[in-house]
């Protein structure tokens, strides 16, 4: 890239998007550098290499994606889209002199159609406040993430998200129904917004979960459910991870539906027992007869009916997390230089295998020094979670154990037949085990991504392409 380029670039970019709408600022341009991963959660032997951007653009039409993207293949100068910044997975990382295409000012909400039950929105929109545009009109949008207030339709696509109500409503890559989206040389593709079809492949399964590699989504067509009549939440405690698994399995067993299913670890004391908090939504007479199925269910299981100002005291402070990341968004870069490092598997697995991975997960854990502060399980009984921490001896050590520890059990998840994430993406944190995760068929990701981007512009570096 020469200086000449990067020197015209941000006048070049203010005739497309205007001057005021490109970000030269330092401080901007560092913000914008980095998403929600923090440092401290990084192998320490495969940081990658990072880079401010060049300039920031914020377009406001797909016209003007188009337009950017164009200039940018034409010179060669890597694209990365950005959204609400929430990705825990570095998939917003500037890892190369870059064009940052800001897109939250694609923040329009262009349709909500009550008969067809589908929103159309832009790419930049941020969840919470489509939630409440359709809440006026007497819907729900079903995708339920902790980042809520802060993450954007685009973003959540990209990554395919899974949020509190997943159980019932799907994940968000299940909700879309069409795409718009500017391809590596400027090309519009767009897809028909239908329930079904079958006239050739799915082209929204290349843009969704693929992080922004193959395809900038600049406009989504989504499903969109009728607000709930009635909505039962109760919280459970059993004697044991193990029992409160089983109760899960029970309810999914009988074809129970449930909207919300979240089991742990009671608090960072594995030993003491588990929580379960389900809920049911829907016409009233139906969650009351599945509410009630649920609670026997628990109750031969062992399970403990919790007081019920706790599980609403859960659900309401399922966002807070994120309200905290809006006030200080550098926060999360930072973290793990408090004296301790921290950090989370999320696996796929075969229920059967679930019970079976937790057991042999232990000893691994315990022979590196790392402590497990919480296993846990979301949404479906194959979904399932540990959380890890471990301090800082001084010794320089610590991340490094614990980073190894993390790809230890990832890959044990990969050998009994599992997936190494099922919610936060790739980025950069994952992308050394693609390879394993995928065989040959990252060969054929790397193919597609050579096809329809040759010059390599689109959020390079990420998803191990």
């Amino acid at each position: 890239m020469s200086s000449r380029i990067e020197t015209d670039l941000p006048a070049k970019l203010a005739e497309i998007v205007g001057p005021r709408r490109v970000r030269i600022e330092a401080e901007r341009l560092d913000e914008l550098s980095w998403d929600a991963l923090s440092e401290g959660r990084l192998h320490p032997l495969k940081r990658p290499q990072t880079a401010l951007p060049l300039c920031v653009a914020e377009p406001e039409t797909t016209v003007e994606v188009q337009a950017i993207v164009r200039l940018a293949n034409q010179e060669k100068i890597p694209v990365v889209p950005f959204g609400g910044g929430t990705g825990l997975m570095g998939g917003a990382l500037s890892i190369r002199p870059n064009i940052l295409l800001d897109l939250r000012g694609m923040n329009q909400i262009l349709e909500i159609d009550p008969v067809a039950c589908s929103a159309r929105a832009q790419a930049g929109v941020v969840l919470e406040a489509l939630e409440k545009k359709l809440n006026d009109a007497g819907f729900i949008l079903g995708h339920d993430p902790w980042t809520l207030p802060v993450a954007t339709v685009g973003g959540a696509i990209s990554t395919d998200s899974v949020g509190y109500r997943a159980s019932i409503y799907g994940s968000m890559g299940e909700q879309v129904l069409g795409l718009e989206a500017v391809m590596a040389g400027g090309e519009i593709l767009r897809t028909r917004a239908v329930q079904k079809s079958s006239a050739g492949i799915d082209l929204n399964a290349l843009l969704v979960g693929g992080e922004g590699c193959f395809g900038i989504i600049t406009e989504a067509t989504v499903r969109i459910f009728p607000a709930p009549e009635a909505r039962s939440l109760t919280g459970f405690r059993f004697e044991s991870f193990e029992r409160g698994y089983t109760a899960v399995q029970g309810m999914f067993s009988r074809r129970l539906r449930p909207a919300l299913i979240d089991l742990g670890d009671d608090g960072e004391k594995p030993a003491a027992g588990a929580v379960l908090y389900v809920a049911f939504e829907g016409g009233r007479e139906i969650i009351e007869l599945e509410a009630k199925c649920a609670l026997t269910i628990c109750e031969q299981n062992g399970g403990k009916q919790l007081p019920g100002g706790q599980a609403e005291r859960f659900w309401r402070d399922r966002h807070v997390v994120a309200r905290r990341f809006m006030e200080n968004r550098r926060q999360r870069r930072t973290r793990g230089r408090d004296g301790i490092y921290r950090d989370w598997i999320h696996v796929a697995l075969p229920a059967s295998k679930v019970l079976p991975f937790r057991a042999a997960a232990a000893p691994l854990i315990e022979q590196r020094g790392v402590q497990l502060q919480e296993s846990g399980l979301w949404v479906h009984p194959e979904l399932f979670s540990m959380r890890l921490g471990i301090e800082d001896d001084g010794s320089n050590q610590a991340q490094l154990r614990l980073a190894e520890t993390i790809e230890e059990m990832l890959r044990l998840a990969q050998k009994m037949g599992g997936s190494m994430e099922y919610t936060h993406g790739i980025g950069v944190k994952l992308a050394p085990l693609m390879a394993e995760e995928h065989g040959y068929g990252l060969e054929i990701m790397r193919q597609i991504k050579r096809a329809l981007d040759p010059n390599g512009i689109l959020n390079p570096g990420k998803m191990g392409l």
